[in-house]
């Protein structure tokens, strides 16, 4: 596409993939993430610029459609471009594919903000970020746009309605509690974006359990879970040393989706972190084809 660039070209390791023998969703983050980096040397916001500056890049926004499959050894490549450019905030869109087949296997539209690193708000961008952002600008390709989820954002990510009194009220059970480890925070001395995916990520079995179709029964049956579209919305910075949990509620099921959200909050202050609200399958590990979910379980939704 036009003004697209090359940002990452990487493998995937052994290491990187699940109990379901693909690549775990927090890599596709991670991946995409490392991506940023080299997107934000092309902007003139590399690390070697942000300490002369004092400015940073922050992930706000991230809706991810998860296209294919990615296994071990199969090598990927990512294309960045700009796709809207405002006054502190632009959205970027990424393009993850195989490197040998060239098959779409993700696509994230992704809003980033520029960081004050002294006051931790947003300022403007710099004039040169503004003129090297133009020359790499994109238009979304349809397989961008929303699918499986609402079209607008959630609406508690527009009016940041999201409270642990609201969590209990709606009996969104926990599914993740841990702590921010030091190796997990990033250039801007917060928790890198890979790291809220893999709470989420870490909290989708428990979901599953709660649900009524826990590991154990899946594999049973020979099933496997999917995640094929997902939306996060950070509202708050997590540091090393700080605790956080995850609520998570089943919205809707229909067929062979179930939607669902989770609420990640600091364990310090009870604060609400980051929202995610995403669209899963169960499919037949066998054929890998997605199956219709259990009737119990589509009777919760």
């Amino acid at each position: 596409m036009t003004g697209m660039i090359d940002t990452y070209r990487g493998y995937v390791s052994l290491q990187e993939c699940d109990e379901m023998g693909h690549m775990n969703i927090q890599h596709y983050i991670s991946k995409s993430s490392d991506s940023s980096y080299n997107l934000r040397v092309a902007l003139g916001l590399g690390a070697l610029d942000q300490a002369q500056t004092g400015l940073g890049y922050v992930a706000l926004e991230h809706h991810i459609r998860f296209h294919r499959e990615l296994r071990a050894s199969d090598l990927v490549v990512i294309r960045s471009g700009v796709v809207e450019l405002r006054d502190k905030t632009m959205r970027i869109y990424q393009e993850m594919r195989e490197a040998l087949d060239d098959r779409l296997a993700a696509t994230y539209v992704v809003d980033t903000g520029c960081l004050d690193l002294a006051t931790r708000r947003l300022t403007a961008w710099p004039e040169e970020t503004r003129a090297r952002a133009a020359t790499m600008a994109t238009e979304l390709p349809p397989e961008a746009l929303p699918r499986s989820l609402p079209r607008s954002l959630p609406k508690e990510a527009l009016e940041r309605d999201v409270s642990l009194a609201r969590a209990d009220a709606d009996g969104m059970v926990e599914t993740n509690r841990s702590v921010v480890n030091t190796w997990e925070c990033d250039t801007n001395n917060h928790m890198n974006a890979r790291f809220f995916m893999a709470r989420f990520s870490d909290a989708q079995g428990h979901m599953w359990a709660h649900a009524g179709l826990g590991r154990h029964e899946q594999a049973a049956r020979g099933l496997a879970t999917a995640t094929v579209e997902i939306r996060l919305a950070y509202l708050r910075e997590l540091c090393a040393g700080e605790t956080l949990f995850v609520r998570t509620g089943i919205d809707a099921t229909d067929g062979k989706t179930i939607r669902y959200r989770h609420w990640l909050f600091s364990g310090d202050t009870g604060e609400p972190a980051c929202i995610a609200e995403g669209a899963g399958l169960l499919f037949d590990k066998a054929s890998r084809k997605a199956v219709p979910l259990p009737d119990a379980l589509r009777a919760r939704g």
